[in-house]
């Protein structure tokens, strides 16, 4: 996909994540057909559909982080429910790097290519997360760029 494209879906995956609640961090995902250019899913950080997002459980992060589904989750969630198959597409992140947990999904889901878009300085903790992401993306064939 031309730079033109990858430049769109990622600031749609950036206005996506402002959707979020989340007081700190707000990151979007985007699925997209990369044949067609058609948007497939998207996903934000935030609560699980009926969980109430309070002060409380927004603003104390270990509340937070027990209640929080990732953004790009979110995306294969949303795209689960609707009966879409994301099997060979590219997903767009902005925020932060893939955790560990996220690229199990993405690997399992199909997905052939992530493009993200993240501060280049990042916690101890993602920056673990990542390199693991790294490495699984890697020996499973997906492949992974910074934007």
């Amino acid at each position: 996909m031309s730079d033109k494209w990858n430049k769109r879906f990622i600031d749609l995956a950036k206005e996506i994540g402002n959707w979020s609640k989340d007081p700190s961090t707000q990151v979007g995902a985007v699925a997209v057909d990369p044949k067609r250019k058609k948007i497939l899913a998207t996903g934000y950080n935030g609560f699980p559909r009926g969980i109430i997002d309070s002060e409380e459980r927004l603003n104390t992060r270990e509340l937070k982080y027990r209640y929080t589904v990732h953004g790009e989750m979110n995306c294969i969630y949303n795209a689960a429910l609707n009966g879409i198959s994301l099997d060979g597409s590219d997903m767009y992140v902005y925020g932060l790097p893939v955790c560990s947990e996220c690229a199990k999904g993405i690997i399992q889901i199909g997905v052939k290519r992530v493009f993200a878009c993240y501060p280049e300085t990042v916690s101890q903790k993602w920056a673990e997360s990542g390199a693991l992401t790294s490495e699984m993306f890697n020996e499973t064939g997906v492949e992974y760029y910074q934007l």
